[in-house]
């Protein structure tokens, strides 16, 4: 344990630096003869330097120990307020101050005066009244410069006291038994170039501190050069771009090791950072009020501060003050509006003391309190209209610059200078304006609407967003609105003056807009309406999206995963960008359903490839899965419709292979085709079933239609055709399904063994066209069989395997 010692012969200060250990103890001690007299200059020196070490910090023990001859005498107080109470009372001691007393458990502990001047210390003492005569005795005397040979005992006489060797220890931070838990405490905005500190929340005894920093956001980490203080792990810094921060404690007598959970600090807006001002002395002339009027409306934009009494005003003790954080509010200022300036002053003497005062505004927001900037210059002379107030007014010039800035109001007995330079008494206040456009006189342009999707299936969601608007006028009021009909019209909850809107279709048709108002006038204006409509039926599957969230700014989404590009027959889509750290890989869906379906032929192989790209820096395996509805029953019948499945691995991101279409399909009509990505490479539902939400990745819906070039199947006749049977093979349930027949009125479904033994047999009502029908054939035998059906007068026949 490093410790920092106070003895008589020296002072001894050991200092934590740089992976070393913090000191956890502050230690005194000294020795005193019997026959010695009063104290000596060093040790008087020795101890009023003790007690100035005694800082404020966690302490948790205080022990004191006597050593005479052979004999050594201890005690203790374990109570952490109390000893951080002593420690306090010692260090701020004066021959003036009271006799303190604190009683832990049996032990009565007190500080008191015994021989103190202003330059020596006092007595600490235990069970026992201060300065009194005890045996045996507990009491330090190392502040009493006449008590002559009565300087202290523990446990022996402690007036003409044996010689005696008095120790004093104050013991401060947890004990470092077990894996140490600790936060960082620091700021999260700071000025450029200024110094701040970096600390942790919990200092452990016995450990050291080893800090490290990034400047890339985490992805490496250099050891920091700056040293820990003497009583702390804190750190200083002065940065000029955003850093990370993070300290690894490790406790010195075993292998307790933890390293805090990094913590970043950036770079703070410029009207946090003006230069550093303030008054020279805090006594005398303050800032009483500041009050800030819109003179075109007449309202208060500003009140703070109490102006009375004027003299003798016990609050006027401050140099500088700082309005610009919560729970202050900005003071809203609209350009090409007058105001008017009330600056009244208060002192802190009995008599009138003139001053001057100036109010800057840094109006084109570059950081600075320009001298073109001042906004008003008067003088507070004992003649004000206003009894220690003076006043003016000031237009908002149309140049000044949209958004948050800084106002800055100096009260001075001498000079006036944004930086402060030549000033005496008086006081700086900081206050934040937020600059806005001059408020309107007229109707606004309302803008357009757009919406991420025009037409969507149900239980997708869409984002619409209005752009467009006016934004060079202020206190224009936005609200959406939503109908059924495009005719009655309700106001959405909670919109107002939002540009976006996220919502989640439910399949019935909406319409959209939004209504502008001009309050100061009651001009209403609106947007065009925007329809959310249904997409056809036809294009519509099951519910498939990535729901992990991918927002822009993140640097670890929970969707980190895309379909970066597909090629497939006709359809080729690239969305651009490298494997890894591609910000366009945001996307939840992608519906091409719209696109003129893919003409595929039965009996045909098409070569497929998918490119996976990725937010992260760092690759992530994903499973590929795509399913095509053969049999155009707007249902993903898996395994059958399953027609491939694939991984992507850090060395093979874009996968390639082939797709064969089968002969049983149903031909010339528009058919689902659907791929997804999904970072969960084990079996699920969503990728093996083509349904549902999954974390991370992207489906994308197409459209297909397959074509027969020539004869498929066995035993097709006249007008039945497209006979098929899915899935194929079989378990308990298959479909049947052909197209044709559209003058039957009945379908005759039989199954036939290769034996020839007829095993199923049924009729079914049937209205023409596309007939399809499920079979069970679970208590059928595993095994070959023919399917044939039969309507109006024709017949078609086809394989089925059961297994």
């Amino acid at each position: 344990m490093k410790k920092l010692y106070f003895t008589s012969l020296g002072i001894v200060i050991v200092f934590c630096m740089f992976l070393q250990s913090a000191s956890a103890q502050i230690i005194f001690t000294d020795t005193y003869t019997s026959t010695q007299g009063n104290l000596t200059a060093t040790q008087l020196t020795n101890w009023n330097t003790f007690r100035a070490s005694l800082l404020p910090l966690p302490y948790s023990k205080m022990k004191v120990t006597g050593v005479t001859g052979s004999v050594t005498n201890s005690d203790s107080c374990m109570d952490p307020v109390i000893v951080q109470d002593i420690a306090m009372r010692l260090r701020t001691f004066t021959s003036a101050s009271p006799t303190y007393t604190w009683v832990d458990g049996t032990r009565t502990w007190r500080v008191g005066n015994c021989g103190a001047t202003a330059t020596s210390g006092p007595e600490l003492s235990m069970n026992q009244n201060i300065c009194a005569c005890t045996n045996p005795g507990r009491s330090v005397r190392g502040g009493c410069a006449t008590c002559f040979n009565n300087n202290g005992a523990w446990g022996f006489p402690d007036c003409g006291n044996p010689t005696v060797t008095l120790t004093v220890e104050f013991f401060y931070g947890y004990p470092c038994t077990q894996t140490p838990t600790t936060d960082i405490k620091a700021p999260s905005l700071v000025c450029p170039g200024k110094l701040f500190t970096v600390d942790i929340d919990r200092f452990y005894a016995d450990a050291s501190y080893s800090w490290e920093y990034s400047d890339n956001g985490g992805s490496t980490w250099q050891p920091h050069p700056a040293t820990v203080g003497a009583f702390s792990a804190a750190i200083q810094d002065a940065i000029n771009a955003p850093r990370w921060y993070r300290c690894t404690v490790r406790c010195l007598n075993n292998s307790f090791t933890f390293t805090t959970t990094p913590w970043e600090v950036r770079i703070a807006p410029f009207y946090y950072c003006y230069c550093d001002n303030g008054a020279a002395s805090t006594a005398g002339l303050d800032i009483g009020n500041v009050k800030v009027i819109n003179m075109n409306s007449g309202d208060t934009m500003l009140n703070n501060g109490n102006s009375t009494p004027p003299q003798n005003n016990t609050t006027a003790n401050r140099a500088y003050t700082n309005f610009q954080y919560p729970p202050n509010k900005e003071v809203i200022m609209y350009r090409d509006t007058v105001y008017r300036f009330l600056i009244s002053q208060i002192n802190s003497a009995a008599t009138f003391t003139p001053s001057n005062v100036a109010v800057f505004i840094d109006l084109d927001r570059n950081g600075i309190f320009d001298p073109g900037e001042r906004v008003l210059t008067r003088n507070i002379n004992g003649g004000s209209q206003i009894p220690n107030t003076e006043f003016d007014t000031y237009r908002i010039p149309m140049t000044a610059q949209i958004g948050l800035t800084g106002m800055r109001v100096i009260l001075s007995s001498g000079n006036i200078d944004s930086c402060g330079f030549g000033m005496a008494q008086g006081e700086v206040e900081d206050y934040l304006v937020d600059m806005r456009y001059e408020p309107c006189n007229g109707p606004g342009n309302a803008g357009t609407l757009a919406s991420t999707s025009t037409k969507l299936c149900p239980g997708y969601d869409y984002i619409t967003e209005n752009a467009g608007y006016e934004t060079t006028k202020s206190e224009l009021q936005k609200v959406w609105q939503v109908s059924g009909d495009n005719i009655f019209w309700t106001t959405i909850s909670n919109t107002s003056n939002k540009d976006t809107l996220m919502r989640v279709f439910s399949g019935q048709p909406l319409y959209y807009k939004v209504r502008m108002v001009c309050p100061r006038t009651k001009d209403t204006t609106y947007t065009s309406a925007l329809k959310i409509d249904a997409r056809e039926g036809y294009k519509c599957y099951c519910f498939s999206q990535a729901v992990g969230g991918n927002p822009k700014n993140s640097s670890n989404p929970k969707d980190s995963s895309d379909i970066g590009g597909i090629v497939f027959h006709t359809f080729n889509t690239n969305t651009g960008g490298a494997h890894l750290l591609n910000m366009g890989a945001q996307e939840k869906r992608t519906d091409h359903t719209d696109l003129s379906p893919m003409q595929l032929d039965v009996d045909s192989t098409y070569g497929l490839t998918v490119y996976h790209t990725q937010r992260t820096a760092v690759h992530g395996d994903a499973k590929i899965t795509v399913f095509m509805d053969f049999n155009n029953d707007k249902e993903y019948d898996a395994p059958y419709e399953r027609v491939y499945t694939g991984y992507t691995n850090v060395g093979n991101f874009t996968v390639v292979d082939k797709v064969t279409i089968p002969s049983t399909v149903i031909t010339g009509v528009p058919t689902g085709m659907r791929i997804i990505l999904n970072n969960d490479i084990g079996p699920s539902i969503p990728s093996d079933e083509a349904c549902g939400p999954y974390t991370s990745g992207e489906t994308e819906d197409l459209m297909v239609q397959f074509n027969k070039r020539f004869a498929a199947g066995v035993g097709i006749v006249g007008g039945i055709s497209n006979l098929g049977v899915f899935p194929n093979p079989a378990k308990d349930v298959c479909k049947v399904q052909f197209s044709g027949a559209k003058d039957a009125k009945e379908v005759s479904v039989s199954i036939t063994s290769v034996t020839g033994q007829k095993v199923y047999q049924q009729m079914y009502k049937h209205d023409g066209g596309n007939f399809t029908q499920e079979v069970n054939v679970a208590k059928l035998s595993r095994g070959v069989y023919y399917v044939e059906v039969a309507a109006d007068g024709q017949k078609a026949m086809q394989k089925l395997v059961l297994e």
